[in-house]
């Protein structure tokens, strides 16, 4: 296979200068930032080995900060020999076996130390940094040994694979048997999966979930055990973060004529997805697409467009179009427009195809809700009556890159791609289609700012997960070639050394800064506080009175606290129709509060605090809590105890109640 693109090679004297230069400067500020970590928590003084890693980093950035000026001043000849003769060493046998066995072990000893103790001094920016950067110059030499070539051409390579584990790795590091929640809404959707499977869980029927039903779909099938514990819904979780996104690079690199470059392509996908990240129920709706569409084959076609619509129909309300808008953009790389036939001819399948799955989602989506069992069908409308926060598009405190210049940042170097084709094939696939991909994607990239500043987004870049899956299909194509030029033949397309380092550290770093030690309370903390739970609960449960689980809920759906359920106003729920101000739900809500209905109600802990925007960046979705929740709740119930370890609080009825 003749490959149309190649990456082109950097002057390996000026690479060995700038990493020796990097290094340096790395270790420079690593230093700084750990010494300064250290002295904050009486380590210097305290810790001789603490006090000698600080040293120990200076003395690392000051040998390199003289070997860099070694390089620059006329040694870099004299340094990249002595990388080449060890290189070449380590090439010889037993060398290739061992580089292979020692792959393996440092790509698990990265998220160990990262996720155990030491992962606590790893948390400040130029620390995490460099010990990625370290361990992949590692990864070079030993897939260079193992492999073959450079240990500078296996860099980016190894900086991919790295990454990649790593990103799935901080998936993993969740699964555990730990009581509660991990983070603010993790149990929440583990118990929204219950609903599929309620008769057998909480012995009632449950109406099926409002939001995301694809995704609890999925998230449920663990519920086939009867008795499958928390840990191992965890797990599957974490299983579907990884699969999901790595199933469908598989598919599109299927497409493509990758070469020797699939396997990296693939872990580069999976990075350039997780950045998002686009949520792995979405993804079915991509990948159907990308395995069944054949622009030769329509009613073939058709079938995959209707199965993945019919997905996104029942997944995210925005998510309707996708497959049909993807199907769209396959059929315009793939076919061209011939000279001799009518606009309309060639347009005829993909606006057939698109208006099929459109249609196909939109009655997913309404045969959905009309047999749901919810009772309020107008609960599945919350996104059309929430607030738009357009500063959530700057950077802020939650999102320090903001959502506008980080999704700028994350298409740049693909938008190059695909302008480098472009120009190089003088308008390859013509005015008439990229136009139409023009506006698909600018379509998409618009609807995904609008979802973003609504009321509870704009932290990440997750709502951009439509422009984003396409515009990958899109420069997945152009930089191989895959498409159908409207003249001419392309020729290959060399990536120069600065846009490969930018393909790669984007979405490598995106990963990189992500995760840690998780840092659970005591499990003693943990044990004493569920028994303490379960003796409370049993006891105002034996008098007929009813416990509301606000939070946690998930002790009932695993029996690990037993009562009977009370379904309305969960955590997660419940927030949905603050921020959406659904009065008819919420009036029932606070008719419930005043009467007293529920003897003991377990929480997060609520506080009565409103903010402003410049004090805390999510003020919009606090004050809507305190406001519809907090407030009210506090009004008519007290403190029995409060765990500020676990973030649990247990409220029983105020008498007298407050005058509020």
């Amino acid at each position: 296979m003749k490959l149309k693109f190649a990456f082109a090679s950097i002057d390996a004297q000026l690479a060995l200068k700038l990493i020796l230069t990097g290094l340096a400067v790395l270790f420079g500020y690593a230093a700084q930032q750990f010494g300064q970590q250290i002295t904050a928590m009486e380590l210097m003084v305290t810790s001789a080995r603490f006090r000698g890693a600080y040293y120990a980093l200076q003395a690392a950035g000051g040998i390199l900060g003289g070997l860099s000026l070694y390089a620059w001043l006329g040694g870099a000849v004299r340094l990249l020999g002595w990388l080449g003769r060890l290189q070449a060493g380590l090439q010889r046998p037993p060398g290739p076996w061992l580089a292979a066995r020692g792959l393996i072990i440092f790509a698990l000893a990265y998220p160990l130390l990262l996720f155990g103790f030491y992962g606590n001094f790893l948390v400040q920016p130029f620390p995490r940094l460099l010990s990625f950067v370290l361990l992949a110059l590692v990864g070079a030499s030993l897939l260079a040994a193992w492999r073959g070539g450079s240990w500078l051409r296996q860099l980016s390579v190894a900086a991919l694979y790295l990454g990649a584990w790593y990103c799935a790795a901080t998936f993993l590091n969740l699964v555990n048997a730990y009581p509660f929640s991990l983070e603010w809404s993790e149990v929440s959707r583990f118990y929204q999966a219950s609903f599929y499977f309620s008769e057998q869980v909480y012995g009632v029927r449950l109406p099926l979930p409002i939001t995301h039903p694809t995704r609890y779909l999925l998230q449920s099938l663990p519920f086939l055990w009867a008795e499958s514990p928390l840990w191992l819904h965890r797990l599957w979780q974490a299983l579907l973060w990884s699969a999901m996104p790595l199933l469908t690079s598989y598919l599109l690199a299927r497409r493509l004529p990758l070469g020797k470059w699939r396997w990296p392509f693939i872990a580069w996908s999976f990075l350039f997805l997780m950045q998002g990240a686009v949520f792995y129920h979405l993804l079915p709706a991509i990948f159907i697409v990308l395995w069944g569409f054949d622009a030769k084959r329509p009613w073939r076609s058709l079938a995959f467009i209707a199965a993945a619509s019919i997905w996104a129909g029942l997944s995210r309300i925005n998510w309707l179009p996708v497959p049909g808008a993807l199907a769209a953009l396959l059929y315009l790389l793939e076919v061209a427009w011939p000279a001799r036939r009518s606009v309309w001819r060639y347009l005829q399948q993909p606006v057939l195809l698109g208006a099929a799955g459109l249609a196909a989602a939109v009655a997913a989506y309404a045969i959905y809700i009309a047999n749901s069992g919810v009772q309020d069908p107008g609960q599945f409308g919350s996104a059309f009556t929430s607030d738009l926060l357009w500063q959530r598009l700057w950077p802020s405190q939650q999102f320090p890159l903001g959502v506008l210049p980080g999704i700028v940042l994350v298409s740049l170097p693909l938008l190059i791609i695909i302008g480098m084709r472009a120009r190089q094939t003088h308008l390859a696939l013509g005015p008439l289609r990229g136009s139409l991909i023009s506006i698909i994607l600018a379509v998409l990239f618009a609807g995904g700012l609008v979802v973003s500043v609504k009321i509870g987004g704009g932290t990440n870049l997750h709502n951009m997960d439509a422009y984003m899956t396409l515009l990958w299909v899109l420069a997945a194509y152009m930089l191989t070639a895959a498409y159908e030029p409207q003249k001419g033949k392309p020729a290959q397309l060399t990536v120069p050394a600065w846009l490969t380092l930018l393909l790669v550290s984007v979405p490598v770093l995106f990963a990189v800064y992500t995760g840690g030690p998780l840092n659970l309370p005591r499990d003693e903390v943990a044990d004493a506080a569920l028994a303490e739970i379960r003796q409370l609960v049993a006891e105002h449960t034996a008098r007929g009175e009813q416990v509301l689980f606000i939070s946690q809920r998930h002790l009932l759906t695993y029996h690990m606290v037993d009562a009977p359920l009370v379904h309305e106003y969960e955590k997660l729920f419940l927030m949905e129709m603050a921020i959406s101000n659904n009065q008819a739900y919420l009036a029932r809500f606070w008719d419930n509060l005043e009467e007293h209905r529920f003897a003991l109600i377990i929480t997060d802990p609520l506080h009565n605090y409103i903010y402003t925007d410049s004090q805390d960046d999510l003020a919009a979705e606090n004050n809507a809590w305190v406001t519809h929740v907090s407030v009210p709740v506090l009004c008519a119930y007290d403190t029995l105890r409060l765990y500020p370890e676990l973030g649990i609080e247990i409220l029983q009825p105020r008498l007298p109640r407050c005058d509020s």
